[in-house]
């Protein structure tokens, strides 16, 4: 089965626009909602700091 191309572009940039919003959403988060959420303050920053194409 061949995927079709354009198709296959859409998906990757859609992932990639997520990881970007999501990261963005990452590092305004306080204290208080990373702790909520098990994530220390140093790992938010790494995470929000990965380029969009890295996972």
């Amino acid at each position: 089965m061949i995927r079709n191309p354009l198709k296959a572009w859409v998906q990757a940039w859609r992932r990639q626009a997520f990881r970007h919003r999501t990261r963005r959403h990452l590092s305004r988060l306080d204290e208080r909602l990373l702790k909520d959420a098990g994530i220390s303050p140093a790992q938010a920053r790494c995470e929000a700091g990965k380029p969009f194409w890295r996972r």
